[in-house]
């Protein structure tokens, strides 16, 4: 069964990372200042969300999954753009194809626009 670690800012499974973060611009207005990533442990789930659009952007839609191992699980819930993404201010999760590579089973994965 996979081991979930705490590492820091977030945690880390089977040599695959999920991070939080964050703007640091003290609020000055950019476009980063609307972009997040956070994730929290919930018994055996970790759950990761993540914000990477903008009033600025145009072209956003909604992506995610959940896989399992055992009795581990890992839900992504990523709000994401097509346009320029060079002000997200988090960290994106692995993709889908590091789990599946890993031997752990899809379970749901989505992709819609927002």
């Amino acid at each position: 069964m996979p081991q979930i670690e705490k590492i820091p800012g977030g945690f880390g499974i089977e040599g695959l990372e999920l991070r939080k973060g964050k703007c640091g611009c003290s609020g000055m207005g950019g476009d980063c200042c609307f972009t997040y990533s956070k994730v929290k442990k919930d018994g055996n789930t970790l759950i990761y969300e993540g914000k990477a659009t903008a009033p600025s952007t145009v072209n956003n839609y909604e992506w995610g999954y959940r896989v399992r191992k055992g009795d581990v699980a890992v839900e992504v819930k990523m709000e994401d753009t097509r346009d320029n993404k060079d002000f997200f201010s988090g960290c994106y999760p692995p993709s889908l194809q590091d789990w599946k590579d890993r031997g752990w089973e899809v379970e749901s994965e989505y992709e819609r626009p927002l």
